[in-house]
């Protein structure tokens, strides 16, 4: 009888933590929306170029590095990232670093030699009380470095050798990231200032910046809020066509009925998922609505030649928006995020075409896989029920 006051006791006391989280986040939510600008880009697919080209511009870095990971691993590539960090803050260039609490934190060690360095090391987004087991959920999942103002990088890449394809779990990693320069690096900067005040109480010092570029984007920082109506808006535009590439597909129900009913106005459909999973049961937790949406008409596709961690969203071949966020309940209603809204025509039809390359290393997902799962991934399904706002 004790034990069961006790689980009694333990799952009240979980509702009530969860319910006072949602209502602290829905009230003090940080969403940062900005007006479309302009900036120059260069595109990354696979993360040997992308860290040579960063690894190289922090190196000559001038007066301020700001970096914030979700994710940075202990392993040769990291450590060569936070070496370079090391290095510019002994030649006396200032360095911030934020990082996850919760994913970075085995690094310990090699933050006290950061800071001891002069670099300016803080940990985002530290579970607490009363709410401590919602904001154990509330992660910071943005990716950014800002260099001297003028240079940006965001996408979906953290730091690590899995990340260049040498995992031997996953061989080839695909994912998708931008360099960014012109006026849009402003609007950059300003998430990590942001995400720099609340975790720290500090203001990172002002930098100059560099207007101009050719390119139209829009930048959008979402804290666990707006992530969903930016994706509802876009399906809803959406005429002839639908492509979403996620590493995770686990839609919220006003998006599933939207799609469906995309479906039903003969707009084609595009879903593009890994076939190798990196969670346990979070491939299950999404397979209802992947189900449906293939029986109803929807293509889907499991790439098979690595890991596929890309996050897209394409509409018409006129408008796609990429980043860190999944298509995921995660996404949408804990994490913070950070996602581009991209509308110049030449740079959605490239995207387009590296989508459909994909598709070309991918095994088809047909009516008849999805109308007939295995016992074994039914009792699955049902496990993953409980957990799909979290997995």
């Amino acid at each position: 009888m004790r034990v069961i006051k006790v689980i009694i006791a333990f799952i009240l006391w979980v509702v009530l933590d969860v319910q006072l989280g949602k209502r602290e986040h829905r009230k003090n939510h940080r969403t940062l929306p900005f007006e479309a600008t302009k900036g120059d880009y260069r595109f990354y697919k696979n993360g040997s170029p992308l860290f040579e080209d960063l690894f190289e511009e922090v190196s000559q870095a001038q007066d301020q590095i700001d970096v914030y990971y979700y994710l940075i691993r202990r392993d040769k590539v990291s450590l060569k990232f936070l070496s370079l960090l090391k290095m510019k803050a002994e030649e006396g260039i200032k360095v911030h670093l934020i990082v996850d609490r919760m994913v970075s934190a085995p690094l310990r060690r090699e933050y006290r030699s950061l800071k001891k360095a002069g670099v300016s090391v803080s940990f985002a987004e530290t579970p607490r009380f009363p709410s401590f087991f919602y904001t154990l959920n509330r992660r910071n999942h943005r990716k950014m470095v800002v260099i001297d103002g003028a240079i940006g990088y965001v996408g979906g890449f953290n730091v690590g050798r899995e990340y260049i394809g040498k995992s031997s779990e996953f061989s080839d990693w695909r994912d998708y990231h931008l360099r960014l320069t012109g006026s849009i690096v402003r609007d950059l900067h300003r998430i990590i200032l942001d995400d720099w005040a609340y975790t720290t109480g500090e203001v990172l010092p002002s930098v100059s910046y560099r207007e101009g570029g050719e390119y139209p984007f829009q930048i959008v920082a979402f804290d666990g809020i707006g992530a969903e109506n930016t994706f509802l808006t876009m399906i809803k535009r959406a005429k002839r066509e639908i492509l979403i590439g996620s590493p995770y597909f686990i839609p919220s129900k006003k998006i599933q009925r939207e799609l469906l009913d995309a479906l039903d106005r003969g707009v084609k459909l595009h879903i593009l998922l890994p076939l190798k999973r990196d969670h346990a049961l979070v491939k299950e937790a999404g397979l209802p609505y992947l189900q449906e949406l293939v029986l109803n008409g929807a293509h889907a596709h499991h790439y098979n030649a690595g890991f596929y961690h890309a996050k897209i969203i394409m509409v018409d071949q006129e408008a796609a928006d990429i980043g860190t966020a999944n298509f995921d309940r995660r996404s949408m209603f804990l994490n913070k995020e950070v996602n581009i809204s991209i509308f110049d025509q030449a740079f959605v039809q490239h995207l387009r075409n590296e989508y459909f390359k994909d598709i070309e290393s991918s095994i088809y997902f047909d009516k008849q896989e999805a109308a007939s799962p295995s016992f074994g991934t039914k009792v699955k399904i049902q496990l993953a029920r409980p957990f799909r706002g979290v997995l």
